[in-house]
């Protein structure tokens, strides 16, 4: 299947579901249509053998960490505040505790209810929503497959798009503008956007916002160089040259800091 040909493939995959993301990825990963993704790429770099086991073996980890599936619930409410102001709706927050209750009955149950507190108080205000959780696919280089993401939120304020992306955890960590990069070439594609700013909301888990000397919320403002430059196309090429070695050797090696990996407990070459 040819460069074209996969990034068809994956644009019909978009418009079967609806764009809707987490159907998006889900038939995504049962067709396996070759692409490139920030996530794939932040893999390899991190471990080969934690690609292995997450894009070729399809193996999640076991059991499924709380960080994942909290950050997953904050991002699903996220976006309904959205949904709810682009529709010049009110936003319910007893439908996001009751959401939240139905998950949780412990401690995360209180980072996500604070979560939700320090989101609607942060709300990005007087800016037009263009789009929520946006699945997209396009080529960057015409040696590599078609790279795929999700873009948590994009919206435009006097004529300036404005990308943000979410993140959680118990601390806010280093961001990579790799991945702010792959948004940018996608929204000035798309929307031929001249100007452009990128922010990453970062949300911390916290038990109780009254008592807290480190704040909960972080907004980051991310400056890109004007172009998109030679070292990020080549840091994609240098991954995806280890994703092909992987694939074609169905193996990878254990070169990682284990500590840190959420496949640690699966993983065989521990």
């Amino acid at each position: 299947m040819t460069e074209t040909s996969e990034l068809d493939a994956i644009l019909s995959i978009i418009k079967e579901t609806g764009g809707v993301s987490d159907r998006f990825v889900e038939k995504l990963r049962q067709n396996r249509i070759t692409h490139l993704s920030f996530s794939q790429i932040s893999a390899v770099e991190f471990c080969h053998h934690r690609y292995h086991l997450q894009y070729v073996q399809l193996v999640d980890p076991m059991p499924l960490p709380d960080y994942f599936t909290k950050g997953k619930l904050l991002h699903q409410m996220i976006a309904m505040s959205y949904e709810c102001v682009a529709h010049n709706m009110p936003i319910a927050m007893d439908d996001h505790f009751r959401l939240i209750d139905n998950h949780y009955q412990d401690e995360h149950q209180k980072h996500l209810r604070n979560a939700v507190l320090v989101h609607l108080e942060n709300l990005w205000k007087d800016c037009e929503i263009v789009a929520i959780e946006e699945p997209f696919a396009m080529l960057m280089d015409p040696e590599l497959p078609p790279v795929v993401g999700i873009i948590d939120l994009v919206l435009k304020r006097n004529g300036t798009f404005i990308l943000i992306d979410h993140k959680t955890g118990r601390d806010f960590y280093p961001q990579d503008e790799l991945q702010m990069a792959i948004y940018r070439h996608f929204i000035q594609d798309k929307y031929g956007a001249d100007e452009c700013q990128f922010y990453y909301d970062n949300y911390r888990w916290v038990n109780n916002l009254g008592r807290i000397r480190k704040p909960a919320f972080q907004r980051v403002k991310v400056t890109l160089p004007a172009l998109f430059d030679g070292d990020t196309i080549s840091r994609i090429q240098k991954g995806y040259q280890n994703i092909q070695m992987i694939r074609s050797e169905d193996w990878g090696a254990k070169n990682g800091e284990c500590f840190r990996c959420p496949y640690r407990k699966v993983c065989r070459m521990n």
